[in-house]
């Protein structure tokens, strides 16, 4: 697009609706919002001549197949390269409001004589990376992975605008829920050391009792090397008695 930008910088009058032409037939072009709103443009479409071509630019921004058909009648006849990406904006539009449309729904929108057609229109756009999507010929249906977005009308804006502002307090309510929960398993975590740190020293006081009683009453030695010389001064003289 700003390879038109600049040529309508320079460009006579009477220039500007080809320029208009070759941007709507451009394969790698999809948004016209800054052609529609540039002021060579706007001065252009002012005009009762030239009107057609302000009406053009607003389909191919904002419109769909069917309102060209609804206004044909003040619009330029379009190519076969304009109708084709018309098309495929209509299908971005449709894809951007639902995630799984029907065969049927997209034969009827995009004009198709068959289902094969509509398929490539489909194909077309993945490979023109503006629509990621996979077709299901056995349901009938095109599941939607990804669309870009297209223009959008300054009346359009607020609406965007609160659609933004609750998507962001719905992030903003599931991040404290989030919050929330991690601090609820971080307290059950501490509580659970804390039982098993409890039962531990509990296990061991158990044991140092049980030893005690069973030691009770045995004579006591300073040390293990005591208890052994202790053992054979008794042996020794048991066998010098004998």
């Amino acid at each position: 697009m700003d390879a038109y930008i600049v040529l309508l910088t320079t460009a006579p009058q009477a220039s500007i609706p080809e320029i208009i032409v070759r941007a709507l037939e451009d394969e790698s072009v999809y948004h016209f919002g800054r052609l529609l709103n540039s002021p060579q443009v706007a001065e252009l479409v002012a005009t009762e001549q030239f009107a057609q071509y302000g009406r053009l630019l607003e389909l191919f921004s904002f419109g769909v197949l069917n309102d060209y058909k609804t206004a044909a009648a003040q619009l330029p006849q379009l190519s076969p390269q304009q109708l084709s990406k018309l098309k495929h904006l209509t299908l971005v539009t449709l894809a951007s409001n639902e995630k799984v449309l029907q065969y049927d729904r997209l034969i009827a929108e995009l004009d198709c004589s068959s289902e094969q057609e509509m398929e490539d229109l489909v194909i077309e756009a993945i490979y023109k990376n503006i629509l990621m999507a996979k077709l299901d010929q056995k349901r009938r249906l095109v599941e939607i992975d990804f669309t870009v977005g297209r223009d959008v009308r300054k009346q359009d804006l607020p609406d965007i605008y609160a659609k933004l502002e609750a998507w962001s307090n719905t992030c903003e309510e599931a991040l404290e829920k989030i919050s929330a929960d991690i601090e609820t398993v971080n307290a059950e975590a501490a509580a659970k050391r804390d039982d098993n740190r409890n039962f531990t020293n509990t296990l061991q006081e158990l044991r140092s009792n049980h030893v005690m009683a069973a030691t009770e009453g045995l004579p006591r030695s300073d040390s293990q090397y005591e208890s052994s010389e202790y053992q054979r001064e008794a042996q020794r003289v048991g066998t010098d008695a004998s």
